[in-house]
């Protein structure tokens, strides 16, 4: 770092101004290029929140009957209530089937009674046992017939569907995408398309941008050397750092050239 008395930028005026973010000293003049700087990252950022904002109200406004998964529960419940229906038609039919059929035992026998009272009374050959066995079936056809529209002998057997879990048949639960997100991740890396993921976009500081995290591209970083370059043919308006005098210290901070470039420089090389 440089000497606490020593501008940062320029290293040749007194630094009168500090800076508690980068820990370094500027003249009046280059700490207002080390704000510029710093003002330019900021409206970046607010940029990127400002795209974060439109897609969530994209996402929040959306409309939710196009959802697949909405779509997916509505194809459900028809499916379910047609197979409901047919179930519900197949037991009326069972219903009027069973009624019908004891209806068709009463009304032949009912027949064949009024066959016989026609022809007793024509011939007049009865006697009393006659109209004794006559007047017994007449009060059963009245037993039977109370019980055939009280329905007393027929029900409906709910039984198995009081067991269905209708809160459990189908209910939407979260599915894991961190595997998904991972290969599609690793896709995006080995494609020779990935340089086209970001729009380009004109920064402030007229360099070129970085197709991937939207950066400039006109830097880049010397590790052993603790500082950025500028390339030659650069478009970047920002001024390169000097190299690092003698009388910097070793630190175990970034050099001050890291912090003061480190957000607005692309580091996807």
């Amino acid at each position: 770092m440089a000497r606490s008395n020593q501008c940062s930028t320029c290293q040749k005026s007194m630094g009168v101004v500090y800076c508690t973010g980068c820990e370094g000293y500027f003249c009046t003049k280059d700490f207002k290029g080390h704000r510029e700087i710093l003002s330019t990252e900021m409206e970046e950022l607010i940029e990127e929140r400002d795209k974060l904002q439109e897609k969530i109200n994209k996402a929040t406004k959306g409309n939710n009957a196009d959802n697949p998964l909405i779509e997916e529960i509505n194809v459900w419940e028809k499916v379910t209530v047609e197979k409901v229906r047919q179930t519900a038609e197949h037991v009326r039919q069972q219903a009027n089937e069973l009624m019908n059929s004891k209806c068709m035992k009463t009304t032949n026998k009912f027949k064949d009674l009024s066959d016989e009272l026609a022809d007793l009374k024509e011939t007049e050959n009865y006697v009393e046992h006659d109209l004794t066995r006559l007047r017994q079936k007449v009060d059963q056809f009245n037993v039977d017939l109370t019980q055939l529209f009280q329905a007393t002998k027929l029900e409906l057997n709910k039984e198995e569907n009081e067991k269905i879990k209708w809160n459990r048949i189908i209910y939407v639960q979260e599915k894991s995408v961190e595997v998904e997100c991972q290969q599609t991740s690793t896709k995006i890396k080995e494609s020779p398309q990935a340089t086209e993921l970001l729009p380009q976009r004109e920064l402030r500081c007229r360099g070129r941008t970085c197709a991937q995290c939207g950066k400039c591209t006109d830097w880049y970083y010397v590790k052993n050397k603790e500082r950025f370059f500028i390339c030659d043919d650069a478009t970047c308006s920002l001024n390169p750092p000097p190299p690092p005098t003698p009388l910097d210290l070793p630190s175990l901070t970034p050099h001050p050239d890291l912090l003061r470039f480190g957000f607005h420089i692309c580091k996807c090389k």
